[in-house]
């Protein structure tokens, strides 16, 4: 990423924020569990109620998932060459 993410906007005003591609791989990766645990919260769940939904959500979405088969993440990647080495 640049070390400078900052551009002009289209009418000269500065300060206009970008993100690499790398944050922006980042963060679309990361978005469905943020909201996910950002819901629970709302909802009153404590920290560790909110790890062990999740947990348990992990274990079901991995049953069966070979390392050829596609991510359960949802990226399109094998899961060998994604998630497969944080794998519950």
């Amino acid at each position: 990423c640049p070390k400078d993410r900052f551009a002009l906007a289209e009418d000269g005003e500065p300060g206009l924020n970008y993100l690499c591609s790398g944050l922006r791989q980042f963060f679309a990766h990361a978005e469905r569990p943020l909201k996910q645990v950002i819901e629970r919260r709302k909802r009153g769940l404590s920290p560790e109620a909110i790890m062990t939904e999740l947990r348990a959500e992990s274990l079901v979405r991995w049953r069966g998932v070979g390392r050829n088969d596609p991510c359960p993440c949802g990226s399109g990647r094998k899961a060998k060459h994604c998630c497969w080495a944080q794998r519950p």
